[in-house]
């Protein structure tokens, strides 16, 4: 059985609250990653106490979405790191508090210096190095919060850039996320199943949304001209997964969840 949720970018997420309710599903609350001033401000606690008052008895799988604008891990620069570290432990409080299971991070791999450099190591050494240095000190403080770290796909090419820091690193609590739209979008001359292959075993969650090929932009399941066909191309593969990853509809629109909903027949 699919285990789906209600991705949400809302500080107010009642609408998305009763919608879960209505389908029993799931909720991805993603603005404590987005929303910068939030955590800047302070404003996360109170807003976190009002999260946790309407989630009292919530019975769907939880997730939260980090921090990911102008994020770092694999940074050559150590206070850049820090500042990354701080924001991504926060979050893990965060997800800690409102009883997530899975907080999604992004790597932040960037294809355009994915190159090789002559007479030295080169832009993905580095980043492959630096990106296990930082989840193995990561993932200690997850597991004493018992909330799974799960790397989501965005820039990166193809599946061995994650998987080869997964298997690394080697933990329960570091997973992958597979953003099927974006996979879609940066690494389409791959076959999806040969993706999915590489990091089955360690793939814990998904977002699923469409677009119409040009940029991430989190439309319907069913939208008319988005080139994803995921009855036809991504559901059999995410169902036949020994993991049975949580998957969440990642668009904001009320009304593209319940189509989207509909598509999937709950």
């Amino acid at each position: 059985m699919d285990r789906i949720l209600l991705g949400t970018f809302q500080r107010d997420i009642t609408r998305h609250y009763e919608l879960a309710q209505e389908h029993h599903v799931g909720l991805e609350l993603q603005v404590y990653g987005y929303d910068t001033d939030l955590l800047d401000s302070g404003e996360w606690r109170s807003l976190l106490n009002q999260h946790k008052a309407l989630l009292r008895d919530f019975e769907g799988d939880l997730a939260i979405h980090g921090a990911f604008i102008d994020m770092s891990p694999a940074s050559p620069d150590k206070r850049i790191v820090a500042v990354t570290r701080d924001r991504f432990m926060l979050n893990l409080d965060i997800a800690a508090e409102l009883g997530a299971r899975v907080a999604v991070f992004h790597t932040l791999f960037l294809p355009q210096v994915y190159r090789p450099v002559i007479g030295k190591r080169g832009y993905l050494s580095d980043w492959t190095d630096g990106q296990i240095r930082f989840w193995s000190s990561m993932v200690a403080y997850a597991a004493e919060r018992n909330v799974i770290i799960a790397l989501e796909n965005m820039w990166e090419p193809e599946p061995d850039i994650v998987g080869n820091v997964l298997e690394t690193v080697n933990s329960p609590y570091l997973g992958a996320c597979l953003d099927v739209g974006h996979f879609y979008l940066f690494s389409d001359y791959l076959p999806l199943e040969r993706w999915i292959n590489r990091i089955s075993h360690r793939l814990v969650h998904c977002h699923l949304n469409n677009h119409r090929g040009s940029f991430d932009e989190h439309l319907p399941l069913d939208f008319p001209g988005g080139v994803i066909d995921y009855k036809r191309d991504v559901l059999p593969l995410l169902r036949a997964l020994p993991t049975n990853p949580t998957m969440t509809l990642e668009m904001d629109e009320i009304e593209y969840l319940k189509s989207s909903l509909a598509y999937l027949g709950i």
